[in-house]
């Protein structure tokens, strides 16, 4: 399989169509279609998100490799962290709005992936 066919069956194993999985990667439906139509590829900032969000390598996205997880490690997590706090990633007060909005996004993304 090529990485359009790869991205289509991994987004339609997510349960997601393609507007809800384009506002996660905060792209447009079209450009979700684009991608799984073959007729254009992400960049490489988006592949890394895309192989993060599905749990792949970027090789198995890419068609490289039938293994899902090749070379792929898991940071544990502190079990006694229960919350995300602004405190944990620094001084937030500095960046922009939309660096904030971006973040939210990303707990967003986290929520809808494991709150099925």
């Amino acid at each position: 399989m090529n990485f359009a066919e790869i991205l289509k069956y991994e987004r339609l194993q997510t349960g997601l169509n393609q507007a809800e999985f384009a506002k996660i990667f905060s792209v447009t439906k079209q450009t979700v279609s684009n991608w799984e139509n073959g007729n254009r590829n992400p960049d490489s900032a988006t592949l890394s998100k895309l192989a993060d969000y599905f749990e792949v390598s970027v090789d198995y996205l890419l068609g490289r490799t039938d293994e899902r997880n090749s070379n792929i490690e898991k940071t544990k997590l502190d079990e006694s962290i229960t919350t995300i706090s602004a405190h944990r990633i620094g001084d937030i007060d500095n960046l922009p709005d939309e660096a904030i909005e971006k973040i939210n996004e990303y707990i967003e993304m986290i929520k809808l992936k494991y709150n099925k």
